[in-house]
């Protein structure tokens, strides 16, 4: 991963930097601010800004945080750009104005936009009132891979889309956090799959073309299977994964979570449990936690060490304790 930041420059050459890392880590871009912009940040001089960024197969991943500004894509850059792009801005902390193809949009944290980089662009940033900056988590999706799947590819572009609401718009903006929290521990098969998983729910979202239709509801599902199980994996010990919670952070019904694992091997539930097993397994071999098989019970979201035992039995065919101590007679 990638990482750039003013932190590391006096405050007089802070501005001027932050310029140049823009265009490094995304397109050419023209920044400014006025005195309206200053005054609306901590300070007069300089600017407190970071980048982190990650490259998927094709797409870009990073997460941006910076003071009040405008952002353009103006005629000069446009024709200084090498290859045009997608960008999908998730704002995380307070908000952004965007203008392109004659229409605005005004995106709130937990809401997403797209602009598109083989035209103008007007893109101007708004601190949150209490962090004093705002953050956005953007993906750079490239052009020709996106627009071939869409039904409208001209009236896409400077729309808001509310990732706080059940439904489609919800769920790319969960898929979106999903990736970019756990890009780093992907392997090239996962990293593909999320990438394509991304770009077919972005699709659907804004407006699915025929190409995406034609690829079938057994191909959706398998995708939005896919990235809910990568969110159970990344979440096992951390996160509520009952089937009402899950359901509500993609956007879906109880009843189509259900359905969506009918063609799998195992139901959700079995999926969660399954997972929670090997992960106790896997610390059972590394011995990394430490502690008794009760705590390791609790750790992994079972009821007590009963409970783990019946489970794991079933599933490896023997006691965790039995399991363990074979991993270390082993070792």
């Amino acid at each position: 991963m990638q990482y750039w930041t003013t932190g590391d420059w006096p405050e007089r050459e802070q501005f001027s930097y932050w310029r140049e890392v823009i265009c490094e880590a995304f397109t050419p871009l023209a920044t400014r601010r006025t005195s309206v912009h200053r005054a609306a940040g901590p300070r007069q001089q300089g600017i407190t800004s970071w980048v982190r960024s990650r490259m998927l197969t094709s797409t870009n991943t990073a997460e941006v945080s910076s003071e009040t500004q405008l952002i353009s894509h103006g005629d000069a850059e446009v024709r200084r750009t090498d290859s045009h792009q997608i960008f999908v801005n998730l704002q995380i902390d307070g908000h952004c104005v965007g203008t392109q193809d004659g229409r605005r949009c005004v995106v709130p944290a937990g809401s997403f936009a797209l602009f598109d980089t083989a035209r103008e662009y007007d893109l101007e940033f708004v601190a949150g009132p209490d962090s004093g900056e705002w953050r956005v988590v953007s993906f750079r999706v490239p052009r020709a891979r996106l627009l071939p799947l869409l039904a409208e590819p001209n009236g896409f572009t400077s729309v808001a889309h509310d990732g706080t609401k059940r439904g489609t718009s919800n769920l790319v903006a969960s898929t979106m956090m999903s990736i970019w929290r756990n890009a780093e521990g992907l392997d090239t098969a996962a990293v593909d799959a999320a990438e394509s998983a991304f770009t077919t729910m972005i699709a659907a979202d804004i407006g699915a073309g025929p190409l995406l239709v034609d690829t079938g509801r057994e191909t959706l599902d398998a995708t939005l299977r896919a990235a809910i199980t990568r969110h159970v994996a990344a979440n096992l010990r951390t996160g509520n994964l009952t089937p009402q919670q899950v359901s509500r952070r993609f956007g879906i019904s109880v009843r189509k979570l259900h359905a969506l694992y009918e063609s799998s091997e195992r139901t959700f539930a079995q999926t969660v449990t399954a997972m929670r097993v090997d992960a106790c397994a896997r610390e059972l071999v590394t011995g990394s936690a430490g502690g008794s098989l009760s705590d390791a019970a609790a750790r992994w979201g079972f009821c007590d060490l009963s409970h783990l035992n019946r489970v794991f039995r079933s599933q490896k065919g023997c006691l965790p304790s039995e399991y363990r101590a074979r991993a270390a007679g082993a070792s």
